[in-house]
């Protein structure tokens, strides 16, 4: 593989060449297939990724499965020499729903990956999920096994909390394709249905006479990628596992307002976990415990970071979000990539 020129590192973060752990016997065959989706920013977190899965996971045999979804003419733009990966052109995101329009694209993408996939174990995973654990894939695939789990991966960061919590989400989510076959699996959203029940006149209503009513009500109720097999697993415990999201309470969850207040700090606690803006104790580790985060690009960056076994397993950049917000500068963009290449750089040569 080709690798991309060495990347100039942040202040205080030594360089190091890249290195492959001590290795673990591997299993014979490939068992894994990791599917993501891409669009033409993203290209640049594709080299990155597969050096460090590479780094981290020596010998273990696995496909890394892109899907170009800023393909033109069915021919994708993007390529890249390295024996893990196959590159297919996604789909158009024309006719697709204006409201939710990213999502739909999505996961059109990623149903019609589904026929390219030729592993009994598949991995849904964004370019810009980093993972940071030693040996992850076989620790993964072993766990899955071991606890006759039929799915494992991250939830939805707590912040975003009309998104479904405790329960695994697109952004990391390994499937076990004997338990769930793929003829059976649909990520199409709903979010457009969602918009519309929020423009109807009950809910602008209720948003006006009971603004924080009308907010409880939408937890958890937005019916994004993969929507479906929450709907199908979140009440069978014993067939998932939501990894830890780190979660500062006071800087993260800040919306609505009222939850700054000493009201709500008594209050959320001892609500049903349905109706609580705060997360179910045990569903989640504070800052605090998970220390190994701090860590300057870390900080720097501002990911979303993720615990499991009670150790750092992931960072997401969440970019599409990032370049949304106010005042965010291509100064801002080209800062956040150095600090990116240094982290992993780092984490690729000594670990995290």
């Amino acid at each position: 593989m080709a690798h991309s020129p060495p990347h100039q590192p942040a202040h205080g973060l030594p360089h190091r060449p890249w290195r492959s752990s001590p290795h673990r016997p591997v299993r014979e065959g490939c068992e894994l297939t990791i599917l993501t989706v891409v669009m033409g920013k993203h290209y640049d977190y594709i080299d990155r990724q597969i050096r460090l899965i590479e780094a981290l996971n020596p010998g273990e045999p696995f496909e890394y499965l892109i899907v170009d979804n800023a393909a033109i003419g069915g021919r994708p733009r993007f390529s890249i020499d390295d024996p893990h990966c196959r590159v297919i052109a996604g789909v158009s995101a024309e006719g697709l729903p204006a409201e939710g329009r990213g999502s739909y694209h999505h996961a059109a993408a990623l149903n019609m990956a589904l026929a390219h996939v030729r592993t009994p174990r598949l991995l849904i995973m964004d370019p810009d999920l980093f993972v940071v654990r030693n040996y992850w894939i076989d620790d993964c695939l072993v766990h899955l096994g071991r606890r006759g789990l039929t799915l494992l991966g991250v939830p939805w960061h707590y912040a975003w909390h009309r998104k479904w919590r405790y329960f695994p989400c697109v952004h990391f989510l390994l499937i076990d394709l004997e338990k769930l076959p793929i003829a059976r699996i649909d990520f199409t959203p709903a979010v457009a249905k969602d918009r519309r029940w929020i423009a109807s006149p009950f809910a602008r209503w209720l948003n006006r006479a009971m603004p924080l009513s009308y907010a409880r009500l939408l937890l958890e109720s937005r019916r994004d990628t993969g929507w479906r097999l929450h709907r199908k697993f979140h009440r069978r415990e014993n067939d998932f596992e939501a990894m830890q999201p780190v979660i500062d309470l006071d800087a993260d969850l800040v919306r609505p307002r009222y939850l700054k207040s000493l009201r709500a700090r008594w209050l959320e606690p001892r609500l049903p976990r349905r109706w609580s803006f705060f997360p179910a104790e045990g569903t989640y580790v504070p800052p605090s415990a998970a220390q190994e985060f701090d860590h300057p690009a870390v900080q720097a960056l501002q990911p979303e970071c993720f615990v499991w076994m009670g150790a750092p397993f992931a960072f997401h950049m969440r970019r599409n979000m990032r370049d949304k917000r106010k005042g965010w500068t291509e100064e801002d963009a080209s800062r956040d990539q150095v600090f990116l290449n240094a982290l992993l750089e780092e984490i690729g040569a000594s670990g995290f």
